[in-house]
């Protein structure tokens, strides 16, 4: 593969702003009056940042870490010293104690890296929080006589907050911050092609195609269990297959057949599970080992949007495989390579049933639905065909450049604030999806390493010297 200057570069830069540099942790800010303000005063740190535990340790807060908007902890990437030990993970908040088990956070695995549950109220008798895994939580009562005088709730904070490396970047003309964005991206996607390319030499070229574009369908709340059925169903065992043949075992082992009963779905619907049933019967003794409960794919349904259901993005799957020869074959040959193609071919998938539900469940949407959109087309090139394409025929870096930002996120929003703030040149680096991936890089390799609150991270002075 051919390298990537900018990359190289960057990760120079990277590793020069790391070099030599001491841990250290410090105290931060972080807290929830209907819940929501409480969370907003404790992320403001109108509650202090240290405290003594319910069981007498002290505890401090060193990183109150991000005000998570989606399902799952309150606050995600903290860091907290309880005694001398420092810990890293998440901080969940509830008016009492006894929430915990009540929206069963102890047996929901998204709990598992809770470091400190935060309450109001609590029980005579002792209570302990409890992870999935039977690990007990520092616990910490919240009294009004902590908060400071003048606290008040401000729920904006929930974004993120203003990074000290915003005074350096605004000093900067644009045509240097432009650099350090496209370094940072073509270090990620380098990241990316390496990663990708080395599934190439474990499993070959077009398992590897076919596991990425599982992946990508998988959206942020479902990759892995979408990789995990691309592992467990390879391509060659289901190009063997007919269409309905490869979906039966696509819906199968997915554990989506085994819980629907005929009787609760439409019409339509029984028809096309008769017609998967038909083929199920024929493989299911074979695949009873992941069907047991702890084998099944652990989908996440909850907060997804319609669109996204992990049923649908199978079916979306299953129409994919069913033209694989035109999916791949820009892919197989970095000169053969048609991105207006390649569009082509999968925003023009259909299925005679996906295409009109949303669910197995859901009655029939009044007219068609893409497959595949824009948006997630975006994503499969970003983190599928130009990885695996542009080391091997470089040239395609400045068509990487061109592409359009169709949809940020919550990741790229909070960079945009931690690095720009008001500044209005913040919109102007999130355009294009190459500035997108950029911000993000940046994000995880400083922002998310940092553990100090931002007070003692070594990028905003280092960016002086870049060059």
């Amino acid at each position: 593969m051919t390298p990537l200057p900018l990359a190289d570069h960057y990760a120079r830069f990277r590793d020069a702003v790391f070099s030599g540099i001491e841990e250290t942790r410090l105290p931060g800010f972080e807290v929830p009056l209907t819940e929501l303000d409480l969370q907003s005063l404790w992320f403001a740190g109108a509650f202090g940042s240290e405290f003594t535990s319910v069981d007498g340790q002290v505890v401090r807060i060193i990183d109150f870490g991000t005000w998570n908007s989606g399902p799952g902890p309150d606050f995600t990437g903290c860091a907290i010293r309880v005694d001398d030990q420092t810990h890293h993970g998440d901080i969940e908040l509830d008016p009492d104690a006894r929430d915990w088990e009540r929206h069963q956070h102890g047996a929901n695995a998204d709990y598992d890296r809770v470091v400190l549950h935060l309450f109001f109220d609590a029980p005579q008798e002792r209570f302990y929080t409890r992870t999935s895994q039977h690990r007990e939580v520092t616990q910490i009562v919240l009294t009004p006589a902590m908060l400071a005088g003048d606290a008040r709730p401000n729920r904006s904070l929930a974004a993120a907050r203003l990074g000290r490396c915003a005074t350096p970047l605004h000093e900067m003309d644009a045509a240097r911050v432009q650099s350090i964005i496209e370094s940072a991206a073509q270090y990620r996607l380098e990241l990316k092609s390496k990663r990708l390319h080395r599934c190439v030499a474990a499993q070959g070229r077009e398992e590897a195609i076919y596991q990425a574009l599982a992946r990508a369908l998988g959206y942020s709340s479902n990759q892995q269990p979408f990789v995990l059925l691309s592992q467990r169903l390879p391509l060659k065992r289901l190009l063997k297959s007919v269409a309905k043949a490869r979906e039966a075992l696509l819906f199968g082992v997915s554990g989506f057949l085994e819980v629907m009963r005929a009787d609760d779905v439409e019409p339509e619907t029984r028809a096309y599970l008769r017609q998967l049933w038909s083929q199920w019967w024929k493989v299911r003794n074979d695949c009873l080992r992941w069907l047991e409960e702890r084998q099944l794919p652990r989908w996440k349904l909850k907060t997804i949007r319609p669109g996204n259901h992990p049923q649908r993005r199978l079916g979306a799957l299953g129409a994919l495989l069913h033209a694989w020869p035109q999916v791949v074959a820009p892919l197989a040959d970095a000169t053969r390579w048609s991105q207006a193609a390649w569009r082509d071919t999968l925003l023009a998938l259909t299925h005679d049933f996906w295409s009109t539900h949303y669910t197995l469940l859901a009655d029939p949407a009044a007219k068609p639905i893409s497959l595949i959109g824009e948006t997630r087309v975006q994503e499969m090139l970003a983190n599928v065909a130009y990885p695996l394409l542009v080391p091997e025929r470089t040239r395609l870096w400045a068509e990487y450049l061109e592409l359009p930002a169709l949809l940020d996120n919550q990741k790229v929003r909070r960079a945009v604030q931690r690095l720009f703030g008001d500044d209005p040149r913040g919109k102007d680096f999130t355009k294009k999806l190459h500035h997108q991936q950029g911000l993000l890089q940046i994000y995880e390799d400083f922002c998310l390493e940092d553990d100090s609150a931002c007070a003692h991270c070594p990028f905003p002075e280092r960016l002086k010297e870049w060059s």
